[in-house]
């Protein structure tokens, strides 16, 4: 039998691990493939960008491109860059410390009203943000945030928290309570325990919170738009999107469009 099915597992071994690491490669190409267009387009000059036929490869590598839209006076990138990076990081940063501790509190505790506090977590996540911006608009414009990076922060806020909280919860569930109770039996309480024994272990979860919080709110548009009037105030993918109307080709270089 062993004899007979060797050659069989033969060639599983020779051809599944190259076979595997083939298609592995294809698709990380495939993915890549927009990302590594957008970085080489930067890279030409606008002569090499409208040529016909078509270049592929930069000729003439610069990053021309990248000091013009640094330095531009027309739309000030550094200064949208800089309001994306604050607006992202004070976000990330409020939206993992909620979710660990309410992500904690919900996991390990008991209370009326838990299961259904889970459910409204997670049915928020049925609902586009585009259904937020008038209430929110709404609020911010009472409160007078309108132009400010607190409307920002916390909107993004309301977005991000009630999905992490719940990846928390799940990722909290999988840690055994016999670690915290044996924490506690040495003398932690319930913060001790969790600082100590689970935050440790719940490290890649906390990572994933950050990131997922820190990616939303590096891509959000609708917010960006709907609650900044001045460009000083826009983030980077808000002022990335007028980018194209207030800016136009002139002697190989970008500059105020004439209206």
């Amino acid at each position: 039998m062993t004899a007979r099915h060797a050659p069989k597992d033969l060639a599983e071994r020779l051809l599944g691990g190259p076979v595997v690491w083939v298609g592995l490669m294809l698709l990380t190409a495939f993915a890549l493939g927009p990302f590594l267009w957008m970085l080489l387009t930067s890279l030409k000059t606008r002569d090499e960008l409208y040529a016909t036929p078509l270049q592929y490869l930069p000729v003439h590598p610069t990053f021309e491109n990248y000091i013009d839209a640094w330095t531009s006076p027309v739309t000030p990138f550094s200064r949208f860059f800089l309001n994306s990076l604050w607006v992202c990081s004070v976000t990330m940063v409020a939206t993992t410390v909620v979710s660990v501790l309410a992500g904690y509190a919900i996991a390990r505790f008991r209370f009326a009203g838990r299961d259904a506090l889970l459910l409204i977590f997670l049915a928020t996540q049925m609902f586009p943000s585009v259904l937020l911006i008038a209430p929110l608009l709404t609020q911010w414009r009472a409160l007078g945030l309108i132009d400010t990076y607190q409307a920002l922060i916390y909107s993004n806020f309301s977005f991000t928290v009630p999905f992490t909280v719940w990846m928390m919860v799940g990722y909290f569930s999988s840690i055994p309570r016999d670690l915290e109770e044996s924490a506690m039996i040495d003398g932690c309480n319930h913060f001790g325990a969790l600082y100590r024994i689970v935050l440790p272990l719940a490290a890649p979860g906390i990572a994933a919170t950050a990131i997922f919080a820190f990616v939303v709110s590096w891509s959000e548009l609708l917010f960006a738009i709907s609650f900044t009037t001045e460009t000083s105030m826009r983030t980077l993918s808000a002022g990335s999107s007028t980018w194209s109307g207030s800016t136009r080709y002139n002697g190989g270089r970008c500059r105020p469009a004439s209206f």
